[in-house]
């Protein structure tokens, strides 16, 4: 399943696959994702493939990498954000260049604005 995006349900089930391009890449954009790169590491966080921090302006593409982002301060035990109000919502992103990317798995429907519990694992939900 190289050069391949993966999309799971949140049970954990093969929704569907495609391939490993700037195109769609975008269908990724804000799910909890794993990228597996071609050295064997393994990069975890919720996606961002939009981002363009090197450049002047938003400008809708994939460029030569994608983002994965996480949370600072986030307690996995209660899946709450915590701290002040001037920490509470920091968050960290990471640089992923696409060329080291062998294989994208994405949860459809992990982002908590869709009910899911906050985390920043890569978790199979086996009840709601």
């Amino acid at each position: 399943m190289n050069n391949k995006i993966l999309f799971y349900k949140l049970n954990g089930e093969l929704d569907r696959t495609e391939l490993l391009n700037n195109h769609n890449l975008r269908h990724i954009n804000g799910m909890m994702t794993r990228c597996t790169l071609r050295n064997g590491t393994v990069k975890v966080g919720f996606a961002d493939p939009l981002r363009t921090h090197d450049r002047d302006s938003f400008d809708d593409s994939v460029h030569d990498y994608i983002y994965l982002w996480t949370w600072d301060n986030l307690d996995e035990k209660s899946h709450t954000l915590i701290g002040n109000d001037e920490n509470r919502y920091n968050q960290t992103f990471r640089s992923v260049a696409l060329g080291e990317i062998m294989k994208v798995e994405s949860i459809l429907y992990s982002n908590p604005r869709f009910g899911s519990p906050l985390t920043n694992k890569f978790n199979i939900i086996t009840a709601l």
